[in-house]
């Protein structure tokens, strides 16, 4: 087979790469994904150990010497990562996390970066259910409250997979919706075709036209023992070549698309029975030489980018497995014992033994040659699994320029040597040059002249490159902290939410400009769009915020922030929505994934809207831009706070959709809870709502509520607000929505 799977990556966080942030007007598509082509700064990530296997904590970058193509380079930057495993935390009285309703960017980079990618085209459908209790085994029990990971299948399913989060559950959510689909073992089906053709002959019918296609097989001899082929061949070997393709060009797009994420390791957990197809068996498949080359430009990308695979075999202790089982009944003359057994070379286990080892190989070499280790013959994952955290929270990072290599795709060897004697470092091997694409000026001069097009249309979305490359970058950036909260509602439109959105930025480090008027002046520029389920950019929004500011709210900015309040018009479905904020005068650039579930309100006979919280200590706080549609129903605006002072009054407001078509009058029962992890009520109250009538009939109710807090003792609590039709109407079921608060 010539052609190459022609699609670039298999999953919605790779698509996403490039959606820009959008003017408020446009619905444009997102532009075709580009990769940076060339090595213009090289990452080495360096695990050094003492003679017991100890971390050795401490050094320098004196202690390291780096050679390229056997040529000592010069270490420009040296760091040692140490990342603690802070464990997710649980609410007490529930024994469950708790997602929060609110995101932040600080601290990102103490994160640990995962992809697992769930092989599903090389995976049994019968190891199914094993394969997702070992994804989610380490979600649950290994995957840090820091962390971040995402979840691709190879087999190309949008409909499952999940964008970077550190939100465990929307992982756990992709795990679940896992099926294998790889086909049966090659020798089980060359029995399948032994045995026609055995029969075909038996009767003197050795026309094989509706029968197995056996294009490519020898034919002519039999063995009159057995009647079975001297020689088969693989009746499904084009689809099995076609599944290599894709897995490995998979592969190989996760690499380059973790290239860009610098400066931390970035591990790939691979949950494979390896790749059903031979790569180097050239006698019998035409198209071996092709899986190889792929094979090999999957583990050069990882090389490039600094990413480590660790692959995981589900299928455990290899023994007396289903295919062995399977072989036994199959019905060849021979079988698995008896009478001709050891003549036909067909009906012995050692094939799907060679199979088995072939497939184990793949995994090892992806592993070995990455960085990683594979995982083979194991029923417990747990060596494994503190094996690959280990690796990812304890080494060093050595960062130096490499010297200019012409575009031919040569591999460039990389070494680390200790200076100190006794000690062992594992690194990288190399990374190769590209061999085509455009060089980063001839990209430089490209977006430049994209840039002026936009211009001279107006009205097009005037993002900052900056920003725009900080929305586009894989991984959240801390530059310009600020936390997000987004609360969907029922928006004016059918079958369409208002997600009202409050945005607070950290003011302690704004660098504002002092006027000649005595007044202070900076601009920050914020950008979003969202992504749905399949990476698609939906509609965004960019504005600037103007600051001008007496000293009296300058000092009001520096303490408690200053925030902004926006809204954004989503259809039902799951996305990410992306948001960036630039500052003008730093130039500093951070940004936001937030991970948002929006319901259709109008789909169950009760729903409830997303929560709206206040307090008048987050009063103090300036607000840049106001949302109208709340301004009344709170006592301040919508904040991303989720810690207040004793002294505080938390202010809440949601709406009720009663979408119930009954004319007669319905009781609804409203609860709102301060739950401690102790399991008492600090704060609990009762409301009952009239629906139904002539008089009294509405679909949406503004519900709003004070939660004092002045006898409420410090500590974590579940602010809980429930809504339920009395009798259980219509069969409406109840709703509720909950988040975390701290007082203190």
């Amino acid at each position: 087979m010539k052609s190459r799977i022609l699609r670039f990556i298999t999953a919605s966080l790779l698509v996403a790469l490039s959606a820009p942030a959008r003017g408020q007007q446009q619905a444009q598509a997102p532009p075709t994904v580009t990769f940076q082509t060339e090595v213009n700064y090289v990452d080495v990530d360096a695990i050094v150990t003492d003679a017991s296997g100890n971390f050795v904590a401490g050094l320098t970058k004196d202690d390291f010497d780096v050679f390229e193509d056997g040529k000592r380079q010069k270490v420009d930057t040296f760091s040692m990562i140490d990342l603690n495993l802070r464990r997710l935390q649980r609410f007490g009285l529930l024994d469950r996390p708790i997602a929060t309703d609110v995101k932040t960017n600080r601290d990102v980079f103490v994160a640990r970066v995962y992809v697992i990618v769930l092989d599903d085209l090389d995976i049994s459908p019968m190891r199914t259910a094993e394969t997702r209790k070992q994804a989610r085994e380490f979600i649950q029990k290994y995957f840090g409250a820091d962390d971040v990971a995402a979840v691709i299948f190879t087999s190309g399913r949008t409909d499952a997979s999940q964008d970077f989060t550190s939100d465990p559950q929307l992982l756990l959510n992709a795990v679940g919706k896992f099926v294998g689909r790889r086909l049966r073992p090659s020798t089980l089906d060359k029995i399948d075709q032994a045995y026609q053709m055995a029969a075909l002959t038996a009767t003197g019918n050795t026309d094989t036209s509706g029968s197995a296609d056996t294009s490519g097989s020898d034919t002519s001899q039999t063995d009159s023992g057995n009647n079975a082929p001297s020689s088969t061949t693989d009746p499904v070997d084009f689809e099995r070549m076609y599944r290599a393709d894709q897995v490995l060009t998979t592969l190989k797009n996760v690499s380059d698309y973790l290239a860009a994420v610098r400066g931390r390791r970035k591990a790939v957990l691979l949950l494979s029975e390896g790749v059903d197809f031979p790569m180097t068996d050239m006698s019998g498949h035409d198209n071996s030489n092709e899986v190889t080359h792929l094979l090999q430009e999957a583990v050069t990308a990882a090389a490039r980018a600094n990413v480590n695979f660790f692959t995981i075999d589900p299928r455990g202790l290899v023994g007396i497995t289903e295919e062995f089982i399977a072989m036994a009944g199959t019905g060849v003359p021979g079988g698995l014992s008896g009478a001709g057994a050891n003549n036909n070379p067909l009906a012995t286990p050692d094939q799907l033994l060679t199979e088995l080892r072939m497939s184990e190989d793949t995994l090892r070499t992806i592993a070995e040659q990455t960085g990683g280790f594979a995982t083979l013959n194991t029923n417990s994952m747990t060596t494994a699994f503190e094996r690959i955290v280990q690796a990812n929270s304890k080494y060093y990072v050595l960062g130096y320029a490499p010297p200019s290599h012409p575009r031919d795709g040569r591999f460039h060897k990389i070494e680390v040597r200790m200076k100190q004697p006794g000690l062992k470092v594992s690194a990288r091997q190399g990374y190769a040059s590209p061999a085509r694409g455009k060089t980063p000026e001839q990209q430089k001069r490209d977006e430049e002249a994209r840039l002026a097009r936009e211009a001279r249309k107006g009205g097009t979305d005037a993002t900052s490159q900056p920003l725009r490359d900080a929305l586009n970058y894989p991984m959240e950036e801390a530059g310009l902290e600020f936390s997000v909260q987004a609360a969907p509602f029922r928006g004016a439109a059918a079958k369409e939410a208002s997600v009202a959105m409050a945005l607070e930025i950290d003011g302690s480090k704004l660098q504002f400009v002092q006027q000649p008027d005595g007044l202070f002046a900076d601009k920050v520029e914020v950008a979003f769009f969202s992504l749905n389920a399949q990476g698609k950019a939906q509609s965004g929004t960019r504005s600037v915020l103007n600051l001008t500011l007496r000293p009296e709210t300058l000092q009001r900015v520096k303490a408690g922030g200053m925030r902004a309040n926006q809204r954004i018009s989503l259809a039902p479905g799951r996305y990410q929505l992306r948001i960036g904020a630039r500052e003008e005068a730093s130039k500093r650039v951070g940004s936001v994934f937030y991970d948002l579930q929006v319901p259709d309100f109008s789909k169950d006979p009760l729903m409830l809207s997303g929560l709206l919280l206040s307090s008048p200590s987050t009063d103090q706080t300036p607000t840049a831009q106001k949302d109208p549609m709340v301004e009344k129903l709170l006592p301040g605006p919508p904040t991303s706070r989720r810690e207040f002072l004793r002294t505080d009054t938390i202010a809440l407001a949601a709406e009720i959709y009663d979408n119930s078509s009954s004319r007669q009058p319905r009781q609804i029962d409203t609860t709102v809870r301060l739950l401690a992890e102790s399991g008492q009520d600090a704060f609990v109250a009762h409301d009952s709502l009239t629906n139904g009538g002539d008089t009294n009939k509405w679909d949406t109710y503004v519900f709003t509520k004070q939660v004092p807090l002045q006898n409420v003792a410090p500590g974590r609590y579940l602010l809980r607000v429930e809504a339920a039709v009395r009798g259980n109407q219509n069969g409406a079921k109840p709703v509720a929505r909950e988040t975390l608060v701290t007082v203190h």
